[in-house]
This record gives C-alpha cells, structure tokens and sequence, in this order.
C-alpha cells in the first residue's frame, strides 16, 4: 500500500463533524501585490512548512510562473496534523525517498487551481467544481481526481466540506493566496471500494453489515451506484452500530428484500455530491424519498419517515464518484 494512500485513510478517520477552526498560526497574512506566489509565502512565517515542502517538490518554478494561480495554502497547523514524515518543516526537507517526493509533489499541485479565485467570486450556496492541477504528473501518472469543490456560507468559504479558510485573499503578482486549516488529499477510492476497505478493515471495522446489505442482489442498482466511477453522488453510512440498533436480535438477512432496498435507497442522493457545509435545516430528496436534515450547532441530523433521527458522527470523506458522511443510526423509510 502506497504512503499516499495510507495518509488518505489516516486523514479520512480523522475528519469528524463539527470541528472549528482551530489555527493557532498567525492569521495576519499579507501580499502586497508586488511578490509571486512563493515569495509571498516566503515572507509569511505561518507558511514555513510549505515553503519546505514546494522547495522539496521542486515547484519553485511552477509557482513563480505567470499564473495566474490560486493556491489553497496549508498552514504549519494545517501539516502538523499529518503524520510525519510530512507534519514539519525539518521531517520534509530530510525526505529522501523519491516516491515520498512524488507523493509530496502530487498532494501539493491538489492545492493549486489554474485561475485567479477570489473568495468574493466563490458563491453562497451549494459547492461548485474547480479543477486543481493537471490531469496527470509531470512523470506521465494519471490522477485519480483533481476536482477541488468549494462552498461558501454564513460562516466561511470551505474547501470539500471541512476544510475551512482561514485567511483569504492574500494578494500575489501571479494569483491568489488562501490560507487554510487542513491538508487536501485527493480521493484515490470510489464510494464502494471506501465502504469495502472499512469494512474489511483488521482493526475496527465499521461497515460490515452496511457492506452485507449492499452484497445482496436485490440490492444491486445500489451498490452499482456506489460503484460508478462516473457518478457524482452523497451516501450516508450507517455504522455497524447503527444497524445492529435497527436490527436488535435479528439477523441482516431477516430483512425482506423489498425493506432493505426501502431503507438504503434513503442513504444516497443521486444528484451530486452534498459536503457538510452545504447542508442546511430542511427536505433533501435522495433515491427513496425525502429525508430531513437539522442542524444543532456545527452538527447535523438525518431523519428519514419514522425511527431515532441519526447524527452525522464523520463527514466528507471524499470519494472519487462521490462524498460519505457516516451515521449512527439507520435512516429508515
């Protein structure tokens, strides 16, 4: 298993609801207009780490381009939450293993968007799809996705669901600067094959009985949902938790094909990916029908027709044909 993947599945298990920003940088940030990308970030110390990391990455150059370019900058907060050896300054300029370089180019070229994005020109509402770097390395790889999807709201601009700006518009002669509270990662799994591998998983596996569900063959279109590489689609995941409060002594198999095909077709909608911050108190339609969302605080609830609503315990892990928030309880119809 690859250190990029690796890293993916460790931040995945790290994205829970309801965080705030909670970066202790300093969020005095300037550009005067006058400096390129990388000098700007040069002159900001909060930006120490990244500098390390595009001067291991040999993007220098790439970034003191024309452009224009925006940039989703990571802050030293933002790498110290990875694990090493991509969480300081001091552990990434000591990278000698040229596929960690290559997996350190590829995270940050993720980062960069060819076009100049103010905060002002992102709009409120649902996200909107942005194309960050090219479509493969510079050795040839194809990228798995490289779609950035940006949502603004009453409480800031996020970056796929949880990843927050902390600090916008920080002027550069060749683009935009964003400061921001998280590493991107690029999905590297489809929605099926993100349940399968944490289904499967040797410590805590979580979606055994979600995956069993999914296996059976009167639930087929499901799951070929969930498989599709071109869909564009939101699953809320039940845990194994979640079902066995559901189901009590009974086994799975004890639900009629009908009621199950009745329960998942309420965990997806079909139209698009909806991150965390896109939902708002009210009626969502996915493939079964309506179910309600309600907020409390930073958290959000899902209620389907009857049953315990489910709260929302993990969000935005970022697939590549889709987004799934797990849940602790079952939507039921």
């Amino acid at each position: 298993m690859s250190f990029l993947r690796v890293l993916a599945l460790w931040l995945c298990g790290a994205v829970t609801v309801g965080l705030a920003s909670c970066d202790d940088d300093d969020d005095t940030m300037t550009g005067s207009g006058a400096q390129n990308i990388v000098q700007v970030a040069q002159g900001n110390p909060a930006f120490s780490t990244l500098v390390a990391a595009v001067t291991k990455a040999d993007l220098g150059t790439t970034l003191t381009g024309t452009g224009p370019f925006t940039v989703f900058a990571p802050t030293n907060d933002a790498f110290a939450k990875l694990p090493a050896p991509f969480n300081s300054a001091a552990n990434i300029t000591a990278i000698t293993d040229q596929n960690q370089i290559s997996q350190l180019r590829g995270i940050l070229l993720y980062h960069v968007v060819g076009a100049d994005i103010s905060a002002a020109s992102i709009p409120n509402g649902a996200s909107t799809r942005t194309t960050a770097r090219p479509a493969t390395t510079v050795g040839g790889a194809a990228i798995n996705d490289n779609t950035l999807y940006l949502t603004k709201n009453s409480t800031g601009v996020f970056i796929n669901g949880n990843t927050r700006v902390v600090t916008a518009d920080v002027d550069a002669s060749n683009g935009t600067i964003h400061a921001i509270d998280n590493v991107l990662m690029p999905p590297t799994q489809t929605i099926a094959a993100l349940v399968t591998a944490r289904a499967t998983a040797s410590s805590a596996p979580e979606f055994t009985l979600l995956l069993q569900a999914l296996q059976r063959p009167a639930a087929a279109a499901v799951l070929t949902a969930a498989a599709n590489a071109s869909a564009n689609v939101t699953v809320f995941a039940p845990t194994d938790a979640a079902f066995r409060a559901l189901l009590g002594s009974n086994q799975l198999s004890s639900v009629s094909d009908a009621d199950l095909v009745a329960i998942l077709s309420r965990h997806v909608i079909a139209t698009g990916r909806v991150f965390s911050s896109d939902l708002a108190a009210g009626s969502v339609t996915t493939l079964g029908g309506p179910v309600t969302i309600a907020s409390t605080g930073s958290s959000f609830t899902v209620r389907g027709g009857s049953g315990t609503a489910a709260n929302i315990t993990t969000a935005n892990l970022l697939a590549t044909n889709g987004v799934v928030h797990v849940i602790d309880q079952v939507i039921r119809p």
